[in-house]
């Protein structure tokens, strides 16, 4: 868990380099982000939306993953920490770029482990195992594991 963590928190620094933004905003990307994620594990729909992200069949840009990660932010961050408009716009048009680089080959995520620690299910699966297999299968290809 700590290992997509400390990740996220490491791109999202790296790309609001210069912007100013304050800690607490990285933070708020940061949790956004993971919230993003672990949601979507957990949703019907979510083991594809995260496998074709991974997998580049779906880019950063047009994903329900970084759609909702926007959403986290705006709805949950921003405004716990009281941030105007054009702060939030900033902050948010960095999402992308975070979670592309998060999803990259060369990123170093064991998907497996974030799925599992997570506790990847989907709404209609005949089970757990099954739908973790799968994706395990799937994204192990991929990544060569």
């Amino acid at each position: 868990m700590s290992q997509i963590t400390d990740l996220i928190l490491k791109q999202v620094q790296a790309s609001a380099s210069g912007s100013n933004l304050g800690s607490n905003v990285l933070d708020g990307l940061t949790d956004s982000i993971f919230g993003s994620v672990k949601e979507k594990a957990q949703s019907a729909s979510g083991i594809e939306q995260i496998t074709s992200l991974f997998t580049g069949k779906t880019s950063a840009e047009s994903s329900p993953i970084t759609q909702l990660a926007t959403q986290l932010f705006t709805k949950n961050a921003a405004k716990k920490l009281g941030l105007d408009d054009s702060t939030i716009k900033v902050a948010t048009s960095l999402l992308p770029t975070i979670i592309g680089k998060i999803t990259s080959k060369d990123s170093g995520i064991d998907l497996t482990s974030i799925l599992t620690s997570l506790g990847a299910s989907a709404a209609g699966s005949s089970s757990k195992g099954d739908l973790l297999g799968a994706a395990t299968s799937i994204l192990g290809k991929f990544f060569k594991k």
